[in-house]
């Protein structure tokens, strides 16, 4: 599964915050540019279903202000075989939005106003098909949050 991501191992900060995460606990990473905080998010739905075989993939939520991100992130996770969407108003493909809906998607980006300004997302957020897929949400770039 690393192999899509070009590593060979977890770095160690890694690791644990997998572990914690899998021990059903909340996780605070704070750790520098280049450090590999992103990876945690962006493998945790793989290994999580590789661990436990669900019917169902698993999703994980990333809320993150920065557009250009979300889109750069996403790119890079379909270019490696990982089903990745964004939400928000940048995102015409009405297709996409539906798969994000019915949960068709590993990893899902969006700001806080996307996920909690529509109604649509609103309703996904507490749909059945989230409350059995959803694994993780995870807030990326968080010090660009200016209100929570």
């Amino acid at each position: 599964m690393l192999e899509g991501f070009h590593i060979e191992k977890f770095r160690e900060t890694q690791l644990e915050a997998i572990i914690n995460l899998l021990q059903g606990k909340d996780v605070l990473v704070l750790q520098p540019t280049g450090s590999g905080k992103s990876l945690i998010f962006q493998s945790f739905p793989l290994i999580v279903d590789e661990l436990r075989k669900p019917v169902l993939s698993s999703c994980a939520l990333v809320i993150s202000q920065l557009n250009s991100l979300m889109q750069d992130q996403v790119r890079f996770l379909t270019s490696i075989g990982v089903k990745a969407a964004f939400i928000g108003e940048e995102q015409n493909d009405e297709n996409i939005k539906k798969g994000v809906e019915a949960g068709l998607f590993q990893v899902v980006f969006g700001s806080p106003e996307s996920f909690l300004g529509s109604s649509r997302w609103r309703a996904m957020l507490t749909s059945a098909t989230y409350s059995q897929r959803l694994c993780l949400i995870a807030i990326d770039e968080a010090h660009c949050t200016q209100h929570w």
